[in-house]
């Protein structure tokens, strides 16, 4: 409580002169001054005390929510972490909102534009328990009025934990149910090593945070091993089927190793053996031939070198060998039995056990053949066209079928040159008729004007065992 003092009583200036009293006034004021002054004072602490008591009254506000979250009649209402007012009221409003009254204490007053309030829970032990959260508006900002609405767009409600798992189906409510209980049974029997992980966070994220900071002033050099980590990425995602290729074949490689590990095992028991020779022979290969190699390159330096100009050129040349490859790793090795290039390899030598004993003995037949076929071979017009003159013999047909012609030879005629001649009757029949031809020669049926037949050949082709006498001339008809 403030008094007020003569020694802090602002000075006033002197009032002016009065007229001079009688000596029994002046010794009555002088004598009610002190009182005067005191009931003065008290007049002052009273309008004090009344001011602060007016200043401490409460101030009642309206608040807006969506959902009232559990909140109940005389639950604490904070601002900043310290209790500030309470619940006054809770009724619903004419759009389905809860109204919430809230009675705050006048030394957190008033209010001001840009207030936000949310309704909060006091911690997790507390599950119903709830308070309303008030971050006042800027103090630049416009007082509101007694009994203001604070409208929902300026408050939030809270979320459930009940509402957050209503929100999940079965399969994840399940889940989470299976998480929560694999982290009791991580955490069971290991309390000491929770809380020493616990003190050690701190630490940790301070590291991690030196460890951003650090990312952070390295920015640069981060999106250049980002930019060159896309380029890889990349390149790898253009060869990808080649990369598939590989792994296949690697695991082709694995598997083959692995159901050989007895070789593996003995190869790698041969293995410090091998690498004390290879020592040895490396040893020999620095001291003897390198020095040999070296002045080699140094020679073939001056003629490799244009070769740089000529590498460039082959790029499009193995672009198109690629599948030229590919097919031959399909003719190859392609997947199913005898079907490709190594299945008849692998045929091979059967097949030459095969034929180192058919084929002496077929060579041996074809040349015995030889001169059957030499002998055979002028006759084969003739015997095609006796085949294709055959059925012209029996081509006419009448009601009962196919027939064949045939027409007697009675001799009646004689051919003399160009001149048939009429045969006396009594001369006629077959004895103007030759038999006995067996050594006709090659087309010797034909009678030709021009003499071209019957074929003769002195050359390979040369059959000594026909007469050229045996001609359809010479058989007279």
């Amino acid at each position: 409580m403030t008094t007020l003092t003569p020694e802090r009583r602002p000075a006033t200036p002197e009032p002016p002169a009065e007229p001079p009293r009688r000596p029994s006034d002046s010794r009555r004021l002088r004598g009610r001054g002190p009182r005067w002054i005191a009931l003065g004072a008290l007049v002052i602490v009273a309008a004090v005390v009344i001011v602060l008591v007016t200043r401490a009254s409460h101030d009642d506000y309206r608040l807006d929510f969506t959902n009232a979250g559990q909140l109940v009649t005389g639950d604490l209402v904070r601002i900043g972490g310290t209790p500030a007012g309470t619940v006054k009221g809770i009724h619903l409003t004419d759009d389905g909102e809860a109204q919430v009254t809230i009675s705050l204490d006048g030394s957190f007053g008033p209010l001001r534009l840009g207030t936000t309030a949310t309704i909060r829970n006091p911690g997790l032990t507390d599950v119903a328990a709830r308070y309303v959260d008030i971050s006042p508006g800027p103090s630049f900002r416009t007082a509101l009025a007694g009994n203001a609405v604070i409208p929902t767009s300026h408050t939030s409600g809270i979320v459930d934990i009940d509402e957050v798992f209503n929100a999940l189906n079965a399969r994840s409510r399940e889940g989470l149910r299976g998480l929560i209980r694999g982290f009791a049974e991580w955490y069971q029997g290991k309390s000491t090593q929770a809380n020493a992980t616990a003190q050690l966070f701190p630490a940790a994220l301070s590291s991690y945070t030196r460890l951003l900071r650090q990312f952070d002033a390295s920015t640069p050099s981060l999106d250049r091993f980002i930019d060159q980590t896309d380029i890889a990425l990349g390149t790898i995602d253009r060869h990808a089927p080649a990369l598939t290729d590989l792994v296949g074949s690697a695991r082709t490689t694995v598997d083959a190793l692995a159901s050989d590990n007895r070789s593996l095992s003995r190869g790698l028991s041969d293995l410090p053996v091998a690498l004390r020779r290879g020592t040895v022979a490396l040893h020999s290969l620095r001291t003897e031939a390198l020095p040999g190699l070296t002045r080699l390159f140094d020679r073939t330096a001056p003629a490799i070198a244009p070769l740089h100009r000529l590498l460039p050129k082959l790029d499009p040349v193995l672009d198109k060998a690629v599948p030229v490859f590919a097919d031959l790793r399909t003719l190859l090795s392609k997947p199913g039995p005898n079907n490709d290039l190594g299945d008849a390899l692998l045929a091979l030598p059967t097949l030459a056990r095969q034929v180192n004993g058919d084929f002496p003995r077929a060579i041996t037949a074809l040349h015995k053949a030889t001169p059957i076929f030499r002998f055979a071979r002028p006759y084969f017009p003739d015997l095609v066209a006796w085949l294709v003159n055959w059925d012209g013999i029996f081509a006419p047909y009448d009601a009962n079928g196919h027939y064949a012609r045939t027409l007697p030879v009675f001799g009646a005629y004689q051919q003399t040159g160009n001149t048939l001649t009429a045969t006396p009757p009594d001369a006629r029949g077959l004895s103007g008729l030759t038999t006995g031809f067996t050594d006709r020669c090659p087309g010797s049926a034909a009678v030709t004007a021009d003499g071209s037949s019957p074929y003769v050949d002195s050359g390979a082709q040369a059959n000594a065992h026909c007469d050229t006498a045996q001609s359809a001339a010479a058989a007279g008809g």
